[in-house]
């Protein structure tokens, strides 16, 4: 039975790291497209799926939790009584790093989401057309933070896994 939860909590692992690591990569890879192609359309394809963006991010930060949790319940490890190892630390800096992550994520999503675009009238007088704002910049800016929070988080993740040796 042991084998497999850890099998199971391995999955949930690499599916959790796919949504999260793997849509900040994706989002980073995309603004940068946008922003040298100077493509406003697909600057307000980005804006307007970021809040599915932002769900999965979530959703991907949930299952690594979980993971993680399932990970020491079936290791029966117990808590935070093994900080003096440098198993200990390291786990409870990838802890602390998921934290900003998700305080991050949502200073973004309360803060810049609701304001990166803006409905304005057409040109042509028929209609609105949505306008990117300033908030996009900040978008921008936290969304890297947080895709390099997300990497050294896995390097520290790496850094676990040779740690218990």
């Amino acid at each position: 039975m042991k084998h497999a939860l850890e099998y199971v909590g391995a999955l949930v692992h690499l599916m959790g790291m796919l949504l999260f690591v793997g849509g900040h990569v994706w989002f980073g890879i995309m603004t940068v497209v946008v922003e040298r192609q100077q493509d406003h359309d697909g600057a307000r394809f980005l804006a307007q799926h970021l809040p599915r963006l932002a769900n999965v991010f979530g959703a991907g930060v949930l299952l690594l939790f979980g993971s993680g949790l399932l990970r020491l319940l079936v290791w029966n490890e117990p808590g935070l009584l093994f900080l003096p190892d440098p198993y200990g630390w390291i786990l409870f800096s990838k802890l602390i790093l998921y934290m900003l992550i998700v305080i991050n994520g949502a200073v973004i999503e309360r803060r810049y989401l609701p304001h990166v675009l803006q409905a304005c009238p057409a040109p042509s007088g028929t209609g609105t057309v949505w306008q990117i704002t300033p908030a996009w910049a900040h978008v921008k800016m936290h969304a890297r933070l947080n895709l390099l929070l997300a990497l050294v988080a896995v390097a520290l993740g790496e850094a676990l896994r040779y740690a218990r040796l």
